[in-house]
């Protein structure tokens, strides 16, 4: 069972990039890059902000692609699902994505680092509730294909019923100043709606 969620933060995309590529929490085969190569990414996504003259507002935008805990696929499987929706997301068309693979909780989960500014036009990042729908049921597509489990809806990823609002909270330690730990609760309604608070702690 695999859910899609955005991810809320105020910190900068140079932070949000190391911390999806901290040594601890991934490996080197379980990173790859989407128009860019991981090694140079912060350099590539900062050269295209530079080149369009857009270096202001937000820099990127962060998803994550989670796992049930008792869900039966490896991370190697996770990580080529996670590509593969990159691949094939048309509003991250000719923007470079970072995909980064953990596997230091529980559960496996994928990173994705979008760049704000499109490399080949220069137009800032359109995300849409059909986007974010279209990703989901790609997600869900996945999950059929490979006989894993899918997410039943109304229910919340721990198989509960749904009372209108679903939750997720994704640890983003390092995060902040003075080494706080930062969360992003992402609130998503039954129309779709999304709230994002930030949390620090």
């Amino acid at each position: 069972m695999a859910v899609i969620k955005a991810v809320s933060s105020k910190a900068g995309i140079g932070h949000a990039i190391d911390y999806v590529t901290k040594k601890e929490k991934t490996e080197e085969k379980l990173v790859s890059g989407l128009h860019c190569e991981p090694e140079t990414v912060k350099e590539e996504m900062q050269a295209t902000k530079e080149l369009w003259g857009k270096t202001d507002g937000r820099t990127y935008k962060h998803y994550v692609q989670s796992y049930h805990e008792d869900e039966e696929i490896t991370p190697e499987q996770a990580h080529k699902n996670a590509v593969e929706l990159a691949e094939h997301t048309k509003a991250w068309k000719g923007h470079e994505v970072l995909i980064a693979t953990h596997i230091d909780k529980g559960h496996i989960h994928t990173h994705f680092i979008v760049n704000s500014v499109n490399y080949e036009n220069g137009h800032k990042l359109q995300w849409s509730k059909h986007d974010l729908k279209d990703l989901k049921e790609r997600c869900n597509e996945q999950s059929w294909e490979q006989g894993l489990h899918v997410p039943e809806k109304g229910k919340t990823f721990a198989g509960e019923v749904w009372d209108g609002f679903e939750v997720a909270l994704h640890n983003l330690g390092g995060f902040g100043n003075a080494g706080n730990v930062c969360s992003a609760a992402v609130f998503v309604n039954q129309f779709g709606q999304v709230f994002h608070v930030r949390v620090e702690n």
